[in-house]
């Protein structure tokens, strides 16, 4: 996955996009004068099927457009803490090839399992080392996306889905 962001973004839609890098296994570039054609060709050539493209609101991360090769697959409205992140003297260790998913909110799990390409959890063996959980929120009625790292601890940045819907769904 190729993750970029609108074409001039603030420093915390960077911060974010850099979050997402850290814990998936995808690559951040910076867009700059890129227009969504050549980022296709640029995800091409590093064979990378789907691109997440972030959108801000008052300079602040507020979606995420997926495309998959290039046709617009999902759009999510989205609200990000970055607070909880790790600054850069923390080092996070996040084993990538080990990444699995809780999602306790059924309409999610094939879509995020589908975009991100990450495996469900067993629930026999549940861990929560090297985890994507998505739960309900209750305090904001919404829900949540965390990530663990391989100590279990919450690794940021934390996403709060407002809103999703697939590419045709009217809306």
């Amino acid at each position: 996955m190729l993750i970029t962001t609108s074409r001039k973004p603030s420093q915390r839609t960077r911060i974010f996009c850099r979050g997402l890098e850290r814990t998936l296994n995808a690559r951040s570039v910076n867009r700059g004068k890129m227009s969504l054609r050549d980022v296709f060709l640029k995800a091409k050539g590093m064979e990378a099927d789907w691109v997440l493209v972030v959108t801000e609101r008052d300079g602040n991360p507020s979606g995420m457009e997926v495309y998959q090769n290039g046709e617009l697959f999902t759009s999510l409205q989205l609200t990000a803490d970055l607070d909880g992140s790790r600054g850069k003297k923390e080092r996070v260790k996040m084993k990538k090839d080990k990444l699995h998913l809780r999602c306790e909110v059924d309409e999610l799990t094939d879509l995020v399992h589908k975009i991100f390409s990450i495996p469900l959890e067993d629930p026999r063996n549940p861990s929560d080392s090297n985890l994507l959980r998505i739960s309900f929120n209750k305090q904001k009625s919404r829900p949540l996306m965390e990530f663990f790292d391989d100590n279990a601890q919450a690794t940021g940045p934390r996403i709060y889905l407002q809103e999703w819907k697939l590419a045709g769904d009217q809306g």
